[in-house]
């Protein structure tokens, strides 16, 4: 009776694992492994290293010889902010599942306190809400399907009670959650698991400011030289990852990937990608508007910053360029349309200019 009984169990137990998904999963919109990472770098600027990573791990997924008992694939990344980590997150989301918001996304910073483990693993039984085995995660988002992995993204990891990250082991040893009720369990098996931090961040922004060095461009000028400066950031970064993480859990992640501080080269591309953006806006509302090369460098002038990232670049562009040319949007919204737009730099601000476009 005992051996039909444990049979009985195992059948109960493997029946709330999700199988992986076989070797040949699609990877979205993308037909190779090239056309994914083209379609992310063109994205995400200025993060090759980080990109290639991840392509490098569902290449090894979609060729079958990954690790079925794990999940596809555990990535941490660290860098400052504003440099893209939650965003490639996403941008990964849109090439697998075809939306951006189709993952499941912890932020860690709401689980500060120890008694929050319970939001990961479930409540245990005899406590509130073990009956209904309540958890953060979607389950169909977790577990994705037989064509299309889950995304996983447990964000600012660093902000998070040291219990809350210790019930992460299970998943990234086992790629499976099991639920403290002990009568259920969700399988990572076919998940992208991948985690933020800005572990190093404050550092290198202190180092940053005592230096008055602002911009990368300066910093590896001075790294031509010899200096080490640049090393002596990434150094910070590895030192303070591996000071945070309990060795059992930092030798878990399958990779670490180190997202790079901003150059002014990559900063004037995000600021193009946002103008881009911009401009279609504007031909929906059938506004025609082209950005010249001076308004350009202005924006990129005035709102690059080493330390704050694309976050500080898309605040210069809102306020600077958005805020005048919804100005004239609004002031002619009588006008007969097609309406044409023109900005232009005057004494350091942005002026924008309507005018209307004569009708073939």
């Amino acid at each position: 009776m005992s051996g039909y009984l444990s049979e009985k169990v195992n059948d109960m137990n493997s029946g709330h694992v999700t199988k992986p998904a076989p070797y040949g999963f699609r990877m979205g919109r993308s037909t190779s492994p090239s056309q994914l990472s083209n379609n992310l770098k063109n994205a995400i600027i200025g993060q090759g290293e980080a990109i290639d990573a991840v392509v490098r791990a569902l290449t090894i997924a979609a060729a079958g010889i990954r690790d079925p008992h794990r999940p596809i694939a555990s990535l941490l990344f660290v860098g400052p902010t504003g440099v893209g980590k939650t965003e490639l997150a996403r941008r990964l989301a849109a090439e697998v599942t075809g939306d951006p918001d189709r993952l499941c996304r912890i932020d860690m910073n709401s689980l500060a306190q120890e008694h929050y483990s319970a939001s990961i693993s479930g409540a245990p039984p005899g406590y509130a809400g073990s009956k209904e085995q309540f958890t953060l995660f979607n389950r169909e988002l977790v577990e994705g399907n037989i064509s299309r992995p889950g995304i996983v993204l447990f964000d600012e990891v660093e902000k998070a009670h040291a219990t809350v990250l210790r019930s992460l082991l299970q998943v990234l040893d086992t790629g499976v959650l099991h639920l403290t009720s002990g009568t259920s369990t969700i399988s990572f098996r076919n998940s992208i698991v991948l985690l933020t931090s800005n572990l190093g961040s404050a550092e290198i922004a202190t180092r940053l400011r005592t230096t008055r060095l602002t911009s990368l461009s300066k910093l590896r000028g001075l790294l031509s030289r010899k200096s080490g400066i640049i090393d002596s950031f990434d150094e910070a970064v590895s030192t303070a990852v591996e000071k945070f993480f309990d060795p059992e859990l930092f030798n878990r992640f399958d990779e670490v990937v180190q997202f790079k501080q901003l150059t002014r080269e990559s900063s004037r591309a995000i600021v193009d990608l946002e103008l881009a953006r911009l401009q279609a806006l504007l031909s929906d509302r059938n506004i025609s508007w082209s950005p010249s090369e001076a308004v350009l460098d202005h924006l990129v002038h005035t709102g690059f910053d080493a330390i704050y990232g694309a976050r500080n670049l898309r605040r210069a562009v809102r306020l600077q360029l958005h805020a005048p040319i919804a100005r004239v949007i609004v002031s002619a919204e009588s006008a007969v349309r097609p309406l044409q737009i023109f900005t232009e730099v005057r004494d350091g601000v942005i002026i924008a200019i309507a005018a209307e476009c004569s009708q073939p």
